[in-house]
């Protein structure tokens, strides 16, 4: 069972941190080779909706999973603590970015109208854009704790 938990773990941190890497790899060439802003948006909003939902699931199981590891062994010392804070922040950064920030960015996006239309001074998009750097500084934080954790694996 200790195996079968560990295994579940580390494909689930495999997953979040190479999906993260392709959607951060993905993101300028939507954005570059899609001539219209708001469309580009659109598909890329899709396609982070999407993924925020398996990383849903997929912090389902390893918190599933960890609670195994803990009834088994009684402890979460050492490098599996390290696993366990990287996945308690990794799941953080999901919650926040699936609950908070991506409602209101679509908020502020709506608020803005068109994106192709809209002057760079406009401010809701100037709202929009700073909430988008830190939902992409919160996205790279827990793909930063899930790659430690999957790294920090005994």
């Amino acid at each position: 069972m200790l195996e079968a938990a560990a295994l579940v773990i580390r494909f689930s941190l495999a997953l979040w941190v190479g999906g993260t890497l392709v959607a951060v790899l993905a993101a300028p060439v939507l954005f570059r080779e899609i001539p219209s802003r708001d469309l580009a948006g659109r598909i890329f909003g899709e396609v982070l909706r999407r993924f925020e939902a398996v990383k849903q699931l997929l912090s389902l199981l390893m918190v599933l999973a960890i609670f195994v590891e803990l009834e088994t062994t009684r402890s979460l010392g050492g490098r599996s603590f390290v696993m366990g804070v990287g996945v308690f922040v990794a799941v953080a950064t999901n919650v926040y970015l699936a609950m908070v920030v991506r409602p209101r960015l679509g908020y502020l996006r709506m608020k803005t109208g068109s994106f192709d239309e809209a002057p760079p001074d406009n401010p809701w998009r100037v709202r929009f854009n700073r909430l988008h750097r830190r939902s992409t500084a919160v996205l790279v934080l827990g793909w930063f704790a899930a790659a430690v954790a999957l790294a920090a694996q005994p």
